[in-house]
């Protein structure tokens, strides 16, 4: 029996994620697997075109400056899709990447099922991205329910599996924690941006002997950037890239200064008390500003319409209120508590009753015509 052949492409770490998460539940003898994405899913590839630390460039002017790059990678990944001629797309998240890339398939009169995992987040701005959407894509995976209302199109399949942080468990409480946690990103442009603010609560932690030392989980592609970043620290650091221990050190975070984006909901899944910091290129802010349609950045914080979780973002971002950021919820266990006790509030409308990875092996196998046994 010829194995059913899937592409997927994935250019973000929380892309990757649910990809390795999702191709793990596939029974890989009826299944062949190639495409784009990082270390966590290619063990379950037969090949792999590009890794995803090929893709560095988070705001508007850093990829214009990349443009003839992607381009490249577009047209070199489109033939080799049709070549290959394969049952089904998956395209997860990055959507500005991918959706060019099916275009350009459609473009090419590619007919096969495609489908994208991870809505564009056209309720917080460009809402126009999702009738392009509609016009390329067969069906749409959704984390958050209220997103149906987004995109509904006749000649789109909408499923709500819910979003990954289902499988997150909480942290456990106790009186003593050992760690400050750091988040810097996922990227490297994020990780060079953002890293003079963690230089900065560092310090405030060394010079007064706050008894902390700092977490830092991290990509292996970042680890070496992170460590020669990080080496002049006084603060005891662990940089870790082990995933399966990180619910143990989570255990022992007290708090955590964290990147804008999943990581920001996976802290809040485990109540762990945090600030979210983000840095565009100021142009790139300027630019985009007026399009925008959310007062905050954290999804949380959109759904409630309120500052649950502190962020200081963009051009908000300095040394001095971050630290009053800081110090506010280190010293606070009341700020702390109020934290908590909203995120759980409002954590139930993200956060569904079944796993989001089971409920895409579903129906992926219903596409492919197959009665498979996840694993």
């Amino acid at each position: 029996m010829r194995k059913i052949k899937i592409f997927v492409c994935c250019t973000e770490q929380s892309g990757d994620n649910i990809c390795s998460n999702i191709l793990s539940r596939i029974d890989i003898n009826k299944f062949q697997f190639d495409g784009v994405c990082g270390k966590q899913s290619e063990k379950y590839l037969s090949r792999k075109i590009y890794d995803l630390s090929e893709f560095k460039s988070i705001g508007f002017f850093e990829i214009l400056l990349s443009i003839s790059k992607y381009l490249k990678m577009i047209r070199n990944l489109k033939y080799y899709i049709i070549n290959n001629d394969y049952d089904l797309i998956l395209t997860i998240d990055s959507p500005d990447f991918n959706y060019n890339l099916v275009k350009q398939l459609r473009k090419s009169n590619f007919k096969k099922k495609i489908i994208h995992i991870v809505a564009p987040t056209v309720w917080a701005w460009r809402s126009y991205r999702a009738k392009k959407f509609a016009n390329i894509f067969d069906e749409i995976f959704l984390l958050f329910n209220f997103e149906k209302k987004y995109f509904n199109f006749q000649n789109l399949k909408k499923t709500f599996i819910g979003h990954p942080i289902f499988h997150i468990r909480k942290r456990e409480i106790k009186k003593n924690y050992k760690y400050i946690a750091f988040l810097p990103g996922s990227r490297q442009n994020e990780v060079l941006k953002l890293i003079k603010y963690f230089n900065h609560i560092e310090e405030y932690i060394n010079t007064n002997n706050l008894n902390f030392k700092i977490f830092i989980p991290t990509l292996p592609h970042l680890v070496s950037l992170i460590n020669e970043l990080t080496k002049d620290w006084k603060t005891e650091t662990l940089i870790s890239t082990d995933s399966s221990k990180f619910d143990d050190y989570y255990d022992d975070v007290y708090l955590s200064v964290t990147c804008s984006g999943t990581a920001s909901l996976e802290i809040a899944k485990r109540n762990i008390p945090q600030i979210v910091i983000y840095k565009l290129n100021y142009f790139t802010e300027l630019f985009f500003k007026p399009f925008v349609k959310v007062k905050y950045a954290n999804i949380i914080n959109i759904i409630s319409d309120q500052m649950i979780i502190p962020e200081v973002v963009n051009s908000n971002l300095n040394k001095r209120k971050l630290l009053n950021n800081f110090l506010s919820l280190l010293e606070s266990r009341k700020n702390q508590e109020n934290q908590i006790n909203l995120i759980n509030i409002y954590i139930k409308e993200i956060v569904k009753e079944f796993s989001p990875y089971e409920e895409s092996v579903k129906r992926i196998l219903k596409l492919v015509n197959l009665s498979s046994k996840a694993n």
